[in-house]
């Protein structure tokens, strides 16, 4: 029987692993950390469930949404309904997010939507006689230009998403927004004042528009995000896979016989199959034979942004008044209010707000002191008065490397080199967030691991 590692416990690597299990196959996931789930994972302190980043679960993906629910199958009330609700702060003003005519139009004051109708106008005619980019080339600059009109770019998406990515908007291409955040302004205009059917960009995998698929039903396990992940693995176990935590991969020799063997840092594995989940520019240095200097230069360049967690414990109750809210010029991107996706998140009298920050892999937040990150947050989210330090009862501090793939504006010739470099070895897969260099949502990393699981099985 093919025996089948997989490097990462992620989500990505524990759907593959599922359905690879289910078929009989021998399947060893190799995991760093001491838990799975990967960033869909909880990290449980005393009495606390801290998720890494706000997450619901839904999917229009027939086959992944039944599979999850029925992880909870018989006790449903341990996944519960979760009503999604999204707010910007954009200049004193909560208004909808992602944004639409609507928010732009209603809820940003008198003058924003003057400003922002007529610098849309005069974008929409001018490229009546320009002749249009290739879409696939366009930066963020280029996309937000051309889609909401210089005010906006100006007064919205450059200075979150230089906030953000720590990067030019010039230097950007456009799918560092997910397609899911996409809209055109002129479509949502039309749909907002005409009631026209909307149809916005679409994601994959997947056929809903962004309206159809913000309107799906979202659901929140009760003792964090990471439950489903917990649940996934035991069925893995169950069906005879194995699971090794704190265990890293350092080497991944290809033989002569094309089968691999794996060198951790607690000994060796012999496979005929490897399924890697991990960041590209982790893996390929990794490989025996050693890759070209080409393919280690290409694989370098593809890098992921890290995320630095602050959570603030409060008695507050609530807080935000919807389940997360991003912030233009502050020092951290988005605060999510853990009491709004499940009250058991920590003990009944508490609550958690989980502050983000964005930075780079080598940034200097990455070594600053947890007390300094917490006072310079506070400095900040007390001036905007959404809460004070004598209402913090405690805090925790979590950093993340590798969460977001950094979408260069030249990114995808890298990209191509290094999967030209993955498609030479035989029975060796790169998938998932971090092994595709894919921002998509959890149903979708559940997808990429399933059609891998089947790939592998018909093939065998």
């Amino acid at each position: 029987m093919k025996k089948i590692v997989i490097i990462g416990g992620g989500i990505t690597g524990l759907s593959a692993a599922w359905k690879l299990a289910e078929n009989g196959k021998e399947v060893i996931i190799i995991e760093s950390s001491d838990s799975v789930g990967g960033l869909a994972r909880s990290v449980k302190v005393d009495n606390y469930y801290f998720d890494i980043g706000p997450h619901s679960f839904f999917s229009e993906d027939k086959e992944v949404f039944n599979a999850v629910m029925n992880l909870f199958k018989g006790e449903e009330g341990e996944i519960p309904f979760s009503k999604r609700s999204v707010k910007m702060w954009f200049r004193g003003r909560y208004v909808d997010y992602p944004l639409s005519a609507k928010s732009v139009l209603l809820q940003m004051g008198l003058i924003s939507p003057i400003l922002s109708s007529l610098s849309f106008a005069k974008s929409y005619l001018s490229s009546l006689f320009v002749k249009p980019k290739d879409k696939e080339t366009l930066t963020i600059e280029e996309w937000a230009i051309g889609n909401f009109g210089k005010y906006l770019f100006l007064n919205f998406f450059k200075p979150y998403t230089e906030q953000f990515w720590k990067i030019p908007t010039s230097e950007l291409s456009h799918r560092v927004i997910p397609s899911s955040k996409k809209m055109d302004f002129a479509k949502t205009l039309k749909h907002l004042l005409i009631s026209k059917y909307l149809e916005i960009s679409k994601r994959e995998p997947g056929k809903l528009s962004l309206v159809q698929r913000e309107s799906l039903p979202s659901y929140y396990p009760k003792k964090g995000f990471g439950e489903i992940a917990k649940r996934i693995s035991k069925i893995v176990t169950n069906k005879g896979g194995k699971i090794l935590l704190n265990e890293t991969v350092e080497e991944i020799k290809i033989n002569n016989d094309k089968k691999f063997e794996i060198k951790t840092n607690k000994g060796f594995i012999n496979c005929e199959c490897v399924v890697s989940t991990i960041p590209i520019n982790k893996l390929v240095p990794k490989i025996l034979p050693k890759p070209s200097i080409e393919i280690l230069d290409q694989s370098s360049k593809l890098q992921y942004l890290s995320l630095i967690l602050v959570y603030l414990i409060t008695k507050r109750k609530n807080v935000l008044n919807c389940q997360y809210c991003y912030y233009i010029n502050k020092p951290y991107n988005r605060i999510s209010e853990m009491n709004s996706f499940s009250n058991n998140t920590s003990p009944e009298d508490k609550n958690i707000l989980s502050v983000e920050i964005s930075c780079l892999p080598n940034s200097d937040l990455l070594s600053m002191k947890d007390s300094d990150l917490y006072d310079m947050c506070m400095a900040s989210i007390e001036k905007d008065n959404i809460i004070g330090k004598e209402e913090i009862i405690d805090y925790k501090v979590l950093k993340v490397s590798n969460v977001y793939p950094i979408y260069r504006k030249d990114y995808e010739k890298s990209l191509n080199e290094t999967n030209k470099f993955f498609s030479g070895i035989s029975n060796f897969f790169s998938i998932g967030r971090q092994g595709q260099f894919y921002y998509g949502d959890i149903d979708q990393m559940i997808r990429i691991g399933f059609d891998k699981a089947k790939k592998i099985n018909s093939d065998n």
